[in-house]
């Protein structure tokens, strides 16, 4: 929690900041001219060129980021499928008991009705 003193400086910082002179157009224009310049030199570097080879696969592998990021998805995917099959009670009870609740009580696998059923309808 800040002091008072702080929200002090922070206040006559804000209001030194609140009457300060505005830039004038010219700089405006001249620091905008520069960002367009900046930005049209760096275009080439950061698009990807126009021939993509190696289809879809290629167009995924580098949406995930290459090999490091597909191993990346390819990791979490087989442990999320490890701890699911592994240990259904323990993700049960991490979840705060929603798996049981959907079971009706009668085990840790729902019944894939439950999944859809209403509170009425069971």
């Amino acid at each position: 929690m800040a002091t008072e003193p702080e929200d002090a400086r922070l206040e006559a910082l804000f209001a030194a900041a609140r009457e300060a002179e505005r830039p004038g157009d010219d700089l405006v224009a001249r620091v905008l001219a520069d960002a367009a310049m900046v930005q049209a030199a760096a275009r080439p570097a950061l698009s990807p060129s126009p021939v993509q080879r190696g289809g879809v696969w290629a167009g995924i592998l580098s949406a995930l980021g290459g090999w490091l990021g597909l191993s990346g998805v390819t990791a979490a995917g087989v442990a999320g499928l490890v701890i699911g099959l592994w240990a259904p009670d323990v993700v049960d009870s991490l979840s705060g008991g929603q798996l049981w609740l959907l079971t009706g009580g009668g085990g840790t696998m729902p019944e894939m009705g439950m999944l859809w059923a209403e509170a009425g309808d069971v």
